[in-house]
């Protein structure tokens, strides 16, 4: 028969049966207990912890885990290049000076793919333009864009591009005017398999959505630049907010943007697009998908 814990009894005096609730202690508590016991005092105790184990293991972390913005762009690249036939094309939105988009289309001339992949920069030039839209705007950091930032040299870097790569195309303008319905059409041949968004702001965001998804094959990579530097990645505001629509049915309910753990890491920076129904698709290069589905019994433990 159970029963309640006496109330008048003084705290900490009851105690739960052992065999019921087991205490598993981690060889790290241990390591820790054993270092209280033989260090003195706790103005020493906490400088060890703080220097010699807390930030050493949060270095490791970020080492490891922290994410860095190129390291999908191979695995990517690789993915479809394996997987997938067709041409196809990445879509680079606030080129700026042009310091990603270089290494854009490098990684398609290292993995040799620029024959079969064209890499599309967009980009007014002018720098960020003004807004009063709220959704834009930095509540925590105060750290707003001014206008007029992030200005690049568009006859620079085309003429940088020019040449170095073959496979390129810079769109000067705003978004809403240079993805126009004839270039929205190559997309339909061209795939794209790479939507790189770094025009900071909610209202840029948006419209390129509004303008691509139409376009955008199951599977499409999408990466949000400033997903988490705004207002910590919440969704009111940003590149945040036009995931989050997205996902509740601006664009459509049968698309979703789903989180790619494995290319964002501990960010939330990188998206599949998964489309249902009818919609642009990639085709596959082996379209015998079941030759090698059957197993059949090679031992009898967990070992394959």
């Amino acid at each position: 028969m159970n029963t309640l814990p006496d109330p008048n009894q003084a705290p900490g005096a009851h105690t739960r049966d052992k065999a019921s609730y087991p205490l598993n202690v981690s060889p790290m508590l241990r390591v820790l207990r054993f270092l209280t016991l033989i260090l003195p005092g706790d103005h020493l105790r906490t400088f060890i912890y703080l220097n010699l184990i807390a930030r050493p293991r949060r270095m490791l972390r970020r080492a490891l885990f922290q994410f860095y913005r190129y390291d999908h762009v191979y695995a990517v690249l690789d993915e479809f290049k394996k997987r997938y036939a067709g041409r196809f094309s990445i879509l680079e939105f606030g080129t700026s000076a042009g310091y990603s988009f270089v290494k854009l289309l490098f990684a398609t001339v290292y993995l040799r793919m620029a024959d079969r992949v064209s890499v599309h920069g967009f980009d007014s030039f002018e720098g960020m333009p003004a807004t009063t839209d709220p959704r834009d705007l930095d509540y925590i950091g105060n750290d707003d864009w001014v206008e007029g930032e992030f200005r690049g040299d568009f006859d620079k870097l085309q003429n940088y591009c020019a040449k170095h790569y073959k496979n390129f195309e810079l769109h000067k303008g705003y978004f809403d005017a240079t993805l126009e319905p004839s270039l929205l059409e190559r997309f339909k041949t061209e795939q794209p398999v790479l939507i790189w968004i770094d025009s900071d702001y909610y209202s840029s965001a948006r419209t390129v959505m509004e303008r691509l998804v139409p376009y955008l094959p199951s599977g499409c990579v999408l990466y949000f630049d400033e997903y988490d530097n705004m207002n910590y990645g919440s969704r009111l505001t940003g590149e945040a907010r036009i995931v989050h629509e997205i996902n509740h049915g601006l664009l459509g309910d049968d698309i979703e943007l789903v989180l790619d753990t494995e290319h964002a890491l501990h960010s939330r920076r990188v998206y599949r697009l998964v489309r249902l129904g009818e919609g642009p698709r990639y085709q596959p290069l082996n379209t015998d998908n079941t030759a090698n589905l059957v197993r059949y019994p090679s031992n009898d433990s967990p070992l394959p």
